[in-house]
């Protein structure tokens, strides 16, 4: 029914979703999960038309999105938002009655159809006592309703939803849920749903879409494919334990709690970084009681300043400088010190290129060196980047995908193992 072909989306040239392809088929309900500002709100945004894709297409019966007119959409889709703020006091009738636009001629008015369809969408909502109540007199739970029940009043055959009962309570989130599910099997409503909760998503969703940080799909499928732990780890960055629910047989994920990651002493890290590359490395190792140690870095850059404000030592340079023999000297003393390195996936140019000299030093006097997904892509030096990041895995560097498993391999202390 939506056809989604190798789509890419950007703000101001920052991209947020890389190389969705994706089959929305007629009569399924569909979750997409992700971690926040992964791009789920913006994959809603690009079914709709609403944005136009940087690369790709979305398509509506083989029509393309974008090329949609608004009462055409309209008639296709409805949208429960995240949430909204009314900016006039329409009574709740007259706000789901706005539900019946893409039926209306704009001549004739409202029918009985359009009358009975307001007064159904009310019941099955639990607002139809709201009825005359301004919408601006509402709590932020049964204005969520009167959303709802206005996209239901547009009888559709497909509804958007965004995290539309994210401000419900439980007793209400799951007579909605309910409801989805009912219009889903008895009227072949397609659903569409963004959603963080992922238990509720597992019960009532025949597939799952998984983003990851980075807006790239991780995993589509059935929730009992999607819901592994490694999955869920990788795109959430917790540990999990996935169980069946006794009653449903639908997947639950329990996060497992975070112990301190070294049990006595905390290791001693230096960390070369630079452009935000290292910013949740800074972030995950300080919380996991790490000392850090990072350089050598131009002050001002995003990693000096997260590292000034957890007054990290830093090897610093001043802005838009090469590293000075001074500060290079600076750095190498920190890494002498070190207990392991840990290398960010850094974008190279020729004024970082000292950081991977030191890298290297230090896996020659057996000092455990961690490249955190290092890519040939990122080398601006013509390949002498990506010579030394292959000549350090040679001399022994051990390459890991992420943050979660430097944390893993830190916590298992490489260090004690050398003779240093």
């Amino acid at each position: 029914m939506i056809a989604v072909e190798n789509l890419h989306f950007a703000y101001d040239n920052e991209p947020v979703l890389r190389g969705i392809d994706l089959e929305v088929k007629r009569g399924e309900i569909l979750a997409i999960l992700g971690p926040n500002g992964c791009g789920k709100s913006t994959l809603l945004r690009l079914l709709r038309g609403v944005l136009t894709p940087a690369e790709g297409r979305v398509l509506w019966q083989g029509r393309d999105a974008v090329r949609l007119g608004r009462k055409a959409m309209a008639r296709l889709a409805a949208v429960v938002p995240q949430s909204m703020q009314a900016p006039f006091p329409y009574p709740v009738r007259e706000m789901v009655a706005m539900g019946r636009y893409a039926h209306q001629s704009g001549f004739l008015g409202s029918t009985s159809a359009d009358r009975k369809a307001v007064e159904k969408a009310l019941a099955v909502t639990d607002i139809l006592h709201l009825g005359k109540r301004p919408v601006t007199d509402l709590s932020g739970g049964e204005l969520q309703r009167v959303l709802l029940a206005r996209a239901l009043a547009q009888e559709t055959p497909v509804l958007l939803l965004d995290e539309a009962t994210s401000h419900l309570d439980l007793d209400h989130r799951l007579e909605i849920a309910e409801l989805l599910v009912r219009l889903n099997r008895e009227q072949g409503t397609t659903v569409v749903q963004v959603s963080h909760d992922l238990d509720l998503a597992a019960e009532t969703s025949h597939r799952i879409l998984l983003l990851a940080a980075d807006g790239t799909p991780t995993a589509l499928g059935s929730p009992t494919e999607v819901f592994t732990p490694s999955n869920l780890r990788q795109v959430f960055r917790v540990e999990v334990k996935v169980e069946s629910n006794p009653y449903t047989g639908a997947p639950r994920a329990y996060p497992v709690r975070r112990g301190n990651a070294w049990q006595q002493k905390p290791p001693r890290i230096h960390l070369f970084c630079g452009g935000g590359s290292g910013g949740e490395l800074l972030r995950r190792l300080h919380l996991a009681g790490g000392e850090i140690t990072v350089g050598p870095l131009n002050r001002g850059d995003y990693d000096q300043v997260l590292a000034s404000v957890f007054e990290l030592e830093t090897a610093l340079e001043e802005p838009f400088c090469p590293i000075s023999a001074a500060t290079l000297q600076t750095a190498r003393g920190l890494c002498r010190q070190a207990e392991a390195l840990v290398v960010a996936p850094t974008v190279w140019g020729p004024g970082n290129l000292a950081s991977l000299e030191l890298a290297r030093e230090a896996l020659s006097r057996r000092i455990p060196v961690l490249l955190v997904d290092p890519s040939a892509e990122r080398d601006y030096t013509g390949g002498r980047a990506w010579e030394m990041l292959q000549a350090i895995h040679a001399a022994g560097g051990r390459v890991v995908p992420d943050t979660e498993a430097v944390l893993d391999l830190l916590k298992d202390k490489p260090w004690e193992s050398n003779d240093r």
